[in-house]
């Protein structure tokens, strides 16, 4: 196992514990793995291992009793993302803003110029429908960009249903398809830009199926094959089990077995059960990804500017 940094740990064990907590596999009250079982497991010092905990601790997502161990903390001190944590996200842009020489006042103003001015339209090129829809679903929720997915079939001489691409600001693909993607940028004189998606979630389901079955529920069956592909030099691999909606049987799930299902199998499962057993839903894009499609974005719209 690679040495991990100190805040892979923190992000890998909260990631761990929200997750559990959500599927009911932990609750609040519950001594978690001891600082020594955990250096074993990571294969990193003891002090590494106390640090993150104490990051998590911060976050209210443990709590450190001295002498005694740690735990699931009451749900009231419970709450990455609570308000109280926005509110010190948001004094210390300001302070930043401050900086450079952006008054507080002005911030908004600022970022919506930097946001807004231009419409960027996007291409997401991939051949799953899950990773389409979650993709495209990002790029327009989290940086206004106008998304639509193209499956690589549709590229294909002889196509029926070809998309018309003009006017398309930027490629977006996965590792999957990146050749197809670089044609279409080429064509379309686009930049192409590769994400690499999920890597805190797939990483915390490599450890999982280490010790038990791990359940997807997908829309594609394309998307099926690739996770198994995703998965096989895990030591676990003989334990993913993935479903297809609309194909395979549900309610054979165990209830209270790991379970993730795709942004694109959770609008086809409204109102399902199953909704509130999975795993947390998360971000795609990993931060790397984020920061680099964020720069491109905000480079856009102050060029637009500066051209008026």
């Amino acid at each position: 196992m690679p040495i991990l940094r100190r805040d892979e740990i923190t992000d890998a064990l909260r990631q761990r514990i929200l997750s559990r907590l959500h599927l009911g596999l932990l609750t609040h009250g519950d001594r978690l793995p001891s600082v020594r079982d955990l250096a074993e497991e990571f294969s990193a010092n003891a002090r590494v291992i106390l640090a993150a905990y104490a990051a998590l601790e911060e976050e209210g997502i443990v709590e450190v009793r001295d002498r005694s161990g740690i735990y699931v903390p009451p749900p009231a001190s419970l709450g990455p993302g609570a308000p109280a944590q926005q509110t010190d996200w948001l004094i210390e842009c300001l302070v930043e803003g401050l900086e450079h020489d952006i008054p507080g006042p002005e911030l908004a103003a600022y970022v919506q110029r930097a946001m807004g001015s231009v419409r960027l339209r996007a291409v997401v090129v991939d051949g799953t429908q899950d990773q389409l829809w979650s993709i495209v679903d990002e790029l327009s929720r989290d940086y206004g960009l106008e998304a639509r997915g193209v499956d690589v079939d549709e590229l294909r001489p002889g196509a029926a249903d070809a998309k018309e691409l003009s006017g398309t600001d930027l490629v977006v693909t996965t590792a999957f398809h990146a050749r197809e993607a670089q044609q279409v940028g080429a064509r379309l004189g686009a930049p192409v830009y590769r994400v690499t998606m999920c890597t805190d979630l797939f990483a915390e389901v490599a450890r999982l199926l280490e010790r038990e079955p791990v359940y997807f529920v997908v829309a594609d069956p394309r998307f099926a094959a690739r996770l198994r592909r995703i998965f096989e030099s895990s030591p676990g691999a003989a334990r993913l089990e993935v479903r297809v909606h609309g194909r395979d049987d549900l309610d054979s799930i165990p209830p209270r077995a790991p379970l993730y299902l795709t942004r694109l199998a959770r609008k086809r499962l409204a109102g399902s059960p199953l909704l509130e057993r999975g795993l947390p839903e998360a971000r795609v894009f990993t931060p790397d990804c984020a920061r680099e499609l964020m720069t491109f974005v905000v480079r856009a719209n102050l060029a637009a500017l500066a051209a008026k």
